[in-house]
């Protein structure tokens, strides 16, 4: 009959699962009458049961819940609340593990439960699979048994209700099957949404955890600098501990010194009082001394009680000098100690000490504060140097792609410079060239006496080279002329001694020798620039700074730079005799460079040019001497 297995249609189901969608409620309620992909399932036939769909509660379109939308929380508040309050944050935290922790630990217990009807479905779906086979094995017997009857008669039981039935039977059951397959689906499409949410709650626990492990390194950074402001304040106190101890001991010693000053003068007024009292008696004795006795025996009483008396108050002297000196000492000391030159302010200084320890508590007190207060700064100062260690560090990598980004900025900017400096120099050059073309054109004209063409830049050099070659043959005839008319020039010389003698060569250059011939020359010569290249071999080319830093630069852009342009130095290893002679003679022939002019006719051309000078000079002040009429 082509019935399927419901493993295969379970597999296919499962197969099916990860098609993306998802569901908002962990209940998972499926809409009666849909099956898998949307397609349509024939409901479920109960004995006494409607056969109508049933409708799921929710609002959503799988049946379950409404998702509830979440109100945004001002996370501004939120944060300025989190720093007010420090101990809120902590108990927050707290409560946010636990939290976690609750939820991570409730996931688990669902999905355990899910695995669990999971696993019993699965074993539902296994029996069914084996229901319907042994059904699909009993409708194979009946076929086959109906299709004995038919062929031997009808038995007791009608086959076709028996179909009927069965086909009924086999409905229910591929009902149930694709109800079991449904629900197979969806607790597999939980158990995925809760892995992910494991996963995420997982995530969660670790950026906690991470929280955590910051909390308390900032813990023990506290605690550790908690110790150290402990160990400060107690050394703080120890030192108070000390300076009270020195204290006490400096009030003790005033205290007896003080003392010692009153036992002094106490015993000084003592002696003072005996002091009266024996010359009170010594008056007494002295009186009665003088009752009925002679006056000699007066006199050697008086000398022994005179004596005994001087020997007396002189040891009375010593021992009140020496106790002075004491007393005088033990004042020098005080006055050092205190400062105080005066007795009674030395006692009035020791009977307000009370005050003055109050005063120096409230010192203490108040360095105590000063030194807590410190203790913050510097805390707080340690924290900004951190921070500008850390910048400095993330910052000190950068410095050095600073460093190189500046120098490239450096190069291309030099680089570009030359570009635009080259690219005047080509268009100068394409100027020149132009000009020279021309210029070679037109002498070539007036030398050949023909009309010639502007030379292409390829043509330029057999023009030049063509030019060179007939200026050299009127050369030849000038020179040879002028020695001819140099000669004649001489003889007439010798005969005459007159500077008119000098016509006759001067008139072969009368288009030469113009009036302005030899300021035209000055000029030239000296505005010509001199010639510095290699070729001259006169002058030692140096090249200067600017040069240098040009020639380095265009090194570094272009390695082959030095192997085509090698600087003068170089240059000039390779401009000797014998280099300037190859290169003669590839350039023009032994002849182009036999011909030069000689040195009589230089100086006969300048004697001509002097000779012009001075008639045109004698011509003028004879105009300037002749009257006007």
């Amino acid at each position: 009959m082509g019935l399927t297995t419901p493993r295969d249609d379970a597999s296919r189901a499962s197969s099916h699962s990860g098609n993306g969608r998802t569901y908002p409620s962990r209940k998972f309620k499926s809409p009666a009458g849909v099956g898998v992909h949307g397609t349509p399932v024939p409901p479920q036939v109960t004995p006494g049961a409607p056969s109508s769909p049933t409708k799921g509660k929710g609002g959503s379109p799988t049946g379950g819940p409404t998702p509830k939308m979440r109100k945004h929380l001002n996370l501004a508040a939120v944060q300025m609340a989190l720093e007010e309050n420090d101990d809120g944050v902590e108990s927050m935290k707290r409560e946010v593990s636990e939290y976690q922790e609750l939820e991570l630990k409730t996931a688990h217990d669902e999905l355990i439960v899910l695995r669990k009807t999971h696993d019993r479905l699965y074993q539902d779906a296994d029996a069914a699979d084996v229901a319907h086979r042994r059904v699909c094995e009993e409708l194979s017997q009946l076929e086959r048994l109906a299709g004995v009857g038919g062929m031997g008669g009808k038995g007791k039981d009608d086959p076709v209700e028996k179909g009927i039935r069965l086909e009924r039977k086999i409905d229910a059951t591929k009902a149930k099957l694709m109800a079991s397959t449904e629900q197979n689906m969806v607790f597999a499409h939980m158990i995925e949404r809760l892995k992910m949410e494991l996963l995420a709650l997982q995530k969660k626990d670790n950026e906690t955890k991470g929280r955590q492990n910051v909390l308390g390194h900032d813990m023990q950074s506290v605690v550790i600098q908690r110790q150290q402001a402990e160990m400060e304040l107690k050394v703080e106190e120890e030192n108070l501990d000390d300076l009270m101890y020195k204290l006490s001991l400096k009030r003790e010693s005033h205290e007896g010194r003080i003392a010692g000053i009153k036992k002094i003068i106490s015993d000084r007024q003592l002696l003072q009082e005996r002091q009266l009292a024996r010359n009170k008696k010594k008056e007494e004795i002295m009186t009665k001394a003088d009752m009925g006795v002679d006056e000699e025996q007066k006199l050697k009483r008086m000398n022994v009680i005179r004596q005994l008396y001087t020997t007396i108050l002189e040891k009375k002297m010593s021992d009140d000098e020496e106790q002075l000196a004491s007393l005088e000492n033990t004042f020098h000391q005080l006055r050092n100690v205190t400062g105080l030159s005066n007795v009674e302010e030395v006692v009035e200084k020791f009977l307000s000490r009370n005050e003055k320890n109050s005063q120096l508590q409230a010192v203490a007190e108040d360095l105590k504060k000063r030194i807590a207060i410190l203790k913050e700064d510097n805390d707080k100062s340690k924290v900004a140097l951190d921070d500008i260690i850390v910048r400095t560090e993330n910052n000190a990598s950068n410095r050095k792609v600073y460093q190189e980004v500046i120098r490239i900025d450096v190069h291309v900017g030099s680089a570009a410079k030359m570009c635009e400096e080259s690219k005047a120099r080509a268009t100068r050059l394409s100027v020149t060239i132009g000009e020279l073309r021309e210029t070679v054109a037109r002498f070539l004209s007036k030398v050949k006496n023909e009309l010639e063409s502007v030379p292409t830049i390829k043509d330029l050099p057999e023009k030049m080279h063509e030019l060179d070659l007939e200026l050299t043959e009127m050369m030849k005839t000038v020179s040879a002329n002028l020695a001819k008319k140099g000669e004649e020039g001489g003889g007439a010389e010798e005969d005459g001694g007159s500077p008119e003698g000098t016509k006759g060569g001067a008139s072969t250059f009368s288009k030469l020798a113009g009036p302005n011939l030899g300021r035209i020359m000055y000029h030239k010569l000296m505005t010509t620039d001199p010639d510095q290249s290699p070729r001259n071999v006169r002058v030692h080319t140096r090249m200067n700074m600017t040069q240098l830093s040009k020639q380095a630069q265009r090194s570094l852009l272009d390695p082959n730079f030095e192997a085509t342009n090698p600087p003068p130095s170089a240059q000039r290893m390779f401009s000797g005799p014998g280099h300037s002679a190859n290169y003669g003679r590839q350039e023009m022939d032994d002849d182009d460079m036999a011909v030069v002019v000689d040195r009589t006719t230089v100086k006969k051309l300048a004697n001509m040019v002097v000779t012009k000078d001075l008639n045109e000079k004698a011509k003028k002040k004879k105009r300037e001497a002749i009257p006007e009429w």
